[in-house]
């Protein structure tokens, strides 16, 4: 029992408080290290005076409150602040190192306690820890200071992420700067209206081309030469042609005013004239969506071959089932339009035997041109 109580006689601990910021310098014009309770006292009831919402200065009467804990719990202790840098970083923690040293060489530490209100000012501990063992570290909740300030510190990186990262600022900036000088020209010269039209069409289309991840395929076929020109090109002549032949099937749709005009006066006619409406949509845009199909096919067909890449048979395999398909899907058209026994004949024999021969081609050639997928961009 009494080797037990002469080493305990024997240990000493300091109570730190970490000010990273440098607070109490800056704003209550106190230096520091502080040391010793009074001094501390006094130096958290001036940060407390200059800003009473300063977290720091409840993190030193919290560290005040601990010493007195452990004096009346008979445990030798001492009491420090120690400051960093207003502008934090390096600086502010080599300051910190100084001066924690410059404490603990004042007498023979144990360990140190260390009292912080979370945030930055616990970014010290390993410089803390490189010179004393920690024994204990206490965390001060302030209402305001733990939870608000650690969100202002994310969100303060990722505004800067969005602001800096050019891979960010183009869709944070770029796109909303594009949208405000648009519709400030389309504004002025009297054109509120397209002006409103135009920026939801360039939010709607950034969205799909980042959603979909557009660019990064653009770009992975850019950075392959003439192949990846050819691929590209294709690509977009396909998507044009595709659109118009939506265009031509709509104007096919609404050019029979009669369907057309009974189900724009009654929607639920739709069930009545809705077949005979798709049938015109499929027909008229039928030819110009297959082309479309076809390019975008046969441009990867064409990158493939010249690539040397065995991946030209699965894309000749597309071309095929397309072809075959051609006939069922227009005879279908007819079907919703007619609805004649002539049209249902053909499109009953046209889908047998359209799946005939998928279903033969599929097991005879797609095992063999099947390929083991590659990273490489489709």
């Amino acid at each position: 029992m009494e080797s037990r109580r002469m080493s305990q006689e024997e240990e000493k601990y300091l109570v730190l408080c970490v000010d990273r910021d440098d607070d109490l310098g800056e704003k209550a014009k106190v230096d520091s290290p502080v040391v010793g309770r009074e001094p501390a006292v006094t130096a958290a009831t001036k940060l407390a005076l200059a800003d009473p919402e300063e977290a720091d200065a409840n993190a030193i009467f919290a560290a005040v409150r601990k010493y007195d804990e452990l004096r009346r719990g008979k445990t030798p202790c001492e009491i420090a602040v120690v400051c960093g840098d207003p502008n934090r970083g390096f600086e502010a923690d080599r300051r910190v190192g100084r001066q924690v040293a410059g404490v603990l060489a004042g007498a023979n530490y144990t360990g140190v306690v260390l009292v912080s209100d979370g945030g930055e000012d616990e970014q010290v501990i390993p410089i803390v820890q490189s010179l004393k063992p920690i024994v204990s570290v206490q965390r001060i909740a302030v209402k305001h200071s733990q939870t608000v300030e650690e969100t202002y510190q994310i969100l303060g990186r990722y505004l800067r992420m969005l602001i800096f990262d050019p891979h960010y600022s183009k869709y944070a900036l770029g796109v909303p700067g594009l949208i405000l000088i648009l519709a400030g020209v389309l504004t002025v010269t009297g054109h509120g209206f397209e002006g409103a039209l135009a920026a939801l069409l360039i939010i709607g289309g950034a969205f799909l081309v980042r959603g979909f991840g557009i660019d990064r395929t653009v770009a992975g076929l850019l950075q392959r030469g003439p192949t990846g020109y050819i691929r590209f090109v294709s690509m977009i002549f396909s998507v044009i042609v595709v659109i118009v032949g939506i265009d031509s099937g709509y104007l096919a749709m609404t050019g029979d005013t009669v369907a057309w005009n009974a189900v724009l006066a009654n929607p639920s006619q739709f069930l009545v004239y809705g077949g005979t409406l798709a049938g015109y949509m499929l027909k008229g845009s039928l030819n110009l969506v297959w082309a479309g199909f076809a390019i975008y096919s046969i441009g990867a067909l064409l990158s493939h071959i010249a690539r040397d890449s065995i991946r030209w048979r699965r894309d000749a395999y597309t071309i095929a089932i397309l072809a075959l398909l051609y006939l069922p899907v227009q005879t279908f058209s007819d079907f919703l339009v007619f609805g004649t026994e002539q049209a249902t004949f053909l499109l009953i024999s046209y889908v047998l035997l359209g799946l005939v021969a998928v279903f033969l081609l599929s097991i005879t050639l797609y095992p063999r041109v099947r390929t083991r997928p590659t990273p490489e961009i489709e």
